[in-house]
């Protein structure tokens, strides 16, 4: 059961105003709040099954006075983000996944983005006074280059 309608109020604000997800998409899901992240479920799971962690996935963590997306939720969310999202190009991915700092696009404001390749998201990442940065966690980011080195089309 949800602590109350704020978790769910903050999550479905951001994908949709940040995101361009529909409200329709996240409907069926129950948003809950627990130590600063926003968890989101389709169902509870049966009562006698207990965790200290809240079942779904983890959605948004706070981060000082902001939620950021996490980059599984962003994955998850897929083609249903039609706004601020980054399309990389393999090297521009190379870089951000060995944590250096590129120009943002043109035409894009300071926060989160979803960050994608070939049309696929593929993690979340921020835009900060002109330069865009990655935010995929490093075991990802780790997958994401060896995926890249082993593909002969790069």
């Amino acid at each position: 059961m949800p602590d109350s309608n704020a978790p769910r109020t903050e999550a479905l604000s951001l994908f949709e105003h940040r995101f361009g997800v529909s409200r329709d998409v996240l409907a069926d899901l129950t948003f809950t709040e627990r130590r600063d992240e926003i968890w989101a479920c389709r169902s509870l799971p049966p009562g006698e099954i207990t965790s200290d962690r809240p079942s779904g996935l983890r959605a948004l963590r706070r981060q000082a006075d902001v939620f950021k997306p996490t980059s599984t939720f962003l994955i998850a969310l897929g083609d249903r983000i039609t706004a601020s999202r980054v399309d990389l190009d393999v090297e521009d991915l190379r870089l951000l996944l060995l944590g250096r700092r590129l120009p943002s696009p043109p035409d894009f404001s300071d926060g989160y983005v979803a960050l994608c390749f070939r049309g696929d998201v593929v993690g979340c990442g921020t835009v900060r006074r002109g330069a865009l940065a990655g935010l995929i966690p490093t075991g990802r980011r780790r997958e994401l280059l060896g995926a890249l080195a082993a593909d002969p089309r790069n």
